[in-house]
């Protein structure tokens, strides 16, 4: 395919004009207003890829319609118009520039997302046309993003025939003929699905003939290449014809059969002086070069070589008058400069360059100041973590202490007291037995709370597996024994320590565990836990009956949170509202 073209629309330039005049008769303004003027770009784009000589002033139309424009779209799409227009006359910097501020306009303005596919389309083909072709390929992507999702049919098949392209032609290096063909094929669907006609069946069955053409298929080769010049030359397509004859001169020339390349390529000459576009004449006399050059017969070569970099050079003029135009424009600021320095008063300058010593004293010692301060400020805040730091080492030297008192001295006795109690019960009364009864219900109680403050004060698993690992063993058993079903999201990484907070961590989630427990009527929740920076991130969320966070009161749980977090440095916020569930986000320092 003529993959480095757009290509022009299919309809007749007086039918797209009475089509905009239609919009005006539209009733509401706004409807009116963007329609008109999507109606008129239309219009102008196939004057523009025509080469019509009224393009400019049609091109002046829709800008003035654009400004005047209340649709958040006009800008951007007057912006890719001008774009294609400079495109055309060989100026690739300026097309790249104006197909950017299409861009951003038109990202700007948010959905539908048509508009904006066609400027990705139009700046990804140019990235191509110089080169860029990874880049190219990236954006033409993004734009059949865009395009499927609003429903531009054009641009989805620019996309997908571009794919084809990407994966046949050599000058991609990619030359992968079987994901060629499926694009290809996509394109077809696209095609026949949707009655497409014009450049686009003919340009589709080019892409077909050459992929069979490749994969040794020399009968459906054939059948799609006569198909293709058939569609180009009805609708006049030369840029279709022109790369009919080229593709097929270039399997020749692989084969040495430089005679039958050359009189393809003279005929595809013919239709690309029609096409009038630069790029792809001096893409054409490029070609002839080469094939003259191979044939012996230089005098010829010389004269399509020295077309060809004349064409080259000619679409560098642009980019050299827009470097002299931006430096003629600095100079003459300059220049300006100079003459408003060479008018002020000198005893001004004395009383500015003056002033301008006491600021640079002045900023100098707010600077020195404010350093001396930051500095003060890193020394303050490392202390205060060293004290931190010791004040949690502490404390877990004493909650260890008191769970191993607990658990070791206290369980013990209770346990004995129980097995005394449960050993009386076969020697006395029944009313007597009644009361021990009771009385071996409340020690066991008493038992089960010391075990279970004993476990919170230095949670075995914690030390033994860890945070997250100790965290997912206590949800796995909730998971079992409650109607609250919850979900750990762990994002850190892999060898990430908690160090001094892990303690901390596991018994502030606990907690807000034990209150989704006892007050969310929830039926699930989410504990996450990741890192940024040097923060530790912990979301605890549910989708229970929620509360009011206006009337909330400082319950134990509340106060417990808040207590813990206190202590470790760590800020909290509660999102909240009847019926929605409930959000902690919790956000602590890391401190070793």
């Amino acid at each position: 395919m003529c993959v480095l073209c757009l290509p022009a629309l299919a309809q007749h330039p007086d039918s797209l004009y009475k089509a905009y005049l239609n919009t005006l008769k539209l009733e509401d303004e706004l409807d009116r207003d963007s329609m008109a003027l999507q109606a008129y770009a239309v219009y102008a784009q196939r004057q523009v890829n025509r080469r019509d000589a009224g393009a400019a002033a049609i091109l002046d139309s829709l800008r003035q319609m654009a400004e005047a424009s209340r649709w958040p779209k006009a800008q951007g799409v007057y912006f890719y118009t001008l774009a294609r227009h400079t495109e055309l006359k060989g100026n690739m910097q300026q097309a790249l520039q104006r197909y950017q501020q299409a861009i951003d306009s038109l990202r700007l303005a948010g959905p539908p997302y048509g508009p904006l596919s066609t400027a990705l389309v139009g700046k990804g083909f140019v990235l191509v046309n110089t080169g860029l072709y990874e880049q190219g390929f990236a954006l033409l992507k993004e734009a059949w993003h865009y395009a499927r999702q609003s429903g531009h049919l054009k641009n989805m098949w620019l996309s997908l025939n571009f794919f084809g392209d990407y994966y046949y032609y050599s000058a991609f290096g990619q030359q992968q003929f079987d994901s060629a063909l499926y694009y290809y094929r996509k394109t077809d669907s696209l095609v026949q699905a949707h009655g497409m006609w014009g450049f686009f069946k003919s340009d589709t069955y080019l892409g077909l003939a050459n992929v069979y053409r490749r994969l040794g298929k020399q009968q459906e080769a054939a059948r799609y290449w006569q198909l293709a010049l058939e569609e180009a030359q009805q609708h006049g397509n030369h840029d279709v014809v022109y790369a009919l004859y080229v593709d097929k001169a270039e399997v020749l020339e692989e084969n040495q059969q430089y005679q039958q390349a050359l009189e393809l390529k003279l005929q595809a000459y013919q239709h690309v002086q029609a096409a009038g576009w630069i790029e792809f004449i001096a893409r054409a006399d490029r070609h002839l070069y080469e094939t003259y050059k191979a044939l012996g017969d230089y005098q010829n070569a010389l004269k399509y070589y020295e077309q060809y970099t004349a064409a080259q050079d000619s679409m560098k003029k642009n980019e050299a008058l827009a470097s002299y135009a931006a430096l003629e424009a600095q100079y003459e600021n300059e220049q300006k400069e100079k003459e408003i320095e060479r008018l002020r008063n000198k005893n001004l300058r004395q009383v500015l360059t003056g002033i301008a010593l006491l600021l640079i004293l002045l900023v100098t010692f707010v600077s020195w100041h404010i350093w001396d301060l930051r500095k003060r400020n890193r020394e303050l805040k490392q202390k205060n973590r060293e004290i931190l730091l010791a004040q949690l080492r502490g404390q877990n030297l004493e909650r260890k202490r008191m769970a191993t008192e607990l658990h070791d001295n206290l369980n013990t006795k209770i346990a004995a007291i129980r097995w005394q109690l449960e050993a009386l019960s076969p020697a006395v009364s029944d009313k007597a037995r009644q009361i021990l009864a009771k009385t071996l219900e409340l020690v066991n109680d008493v038992y089960g709370d010391v075990r279970l403050i004993s476990h919170n004060l230095m949670p075995e698993k914690v030390e033994a597996l860890g945070l997250i690992s100790a965290l997912q063993n206590l949800l796995n058993q909730l998971k079992q024994n409650n109607n609250v079903k919850f979900e750990l999201v762990v994002n850190t990484p892999p060898d990430f320590d908690f160090g001094s907070l892990t303690y901390p961590l596991y018994n502030i989630i606990f907690e807000m565990i034990n209150n989704i427990l006892k007050h969310a009527r929830a039926q699930h929740g989410w504990i996450s836990i990741s890192t940024q920076g040097d923060k530790i991130l912990l979301t605890v969320s549910d989708d229970g009956v929620g509360f009011d966070v206006g009337q909330m009161t400082n319950g134990y749980g509340i106060r417990n949170i808040t207590s813990r977090l206190e202590n470790i440095q760590g800020k909290w916020n509660i999102n909240s509202a009847p019926g929605e569930g409930t959000q902690f986000y919790i956000e602590i320092p890391k401190i070793d």
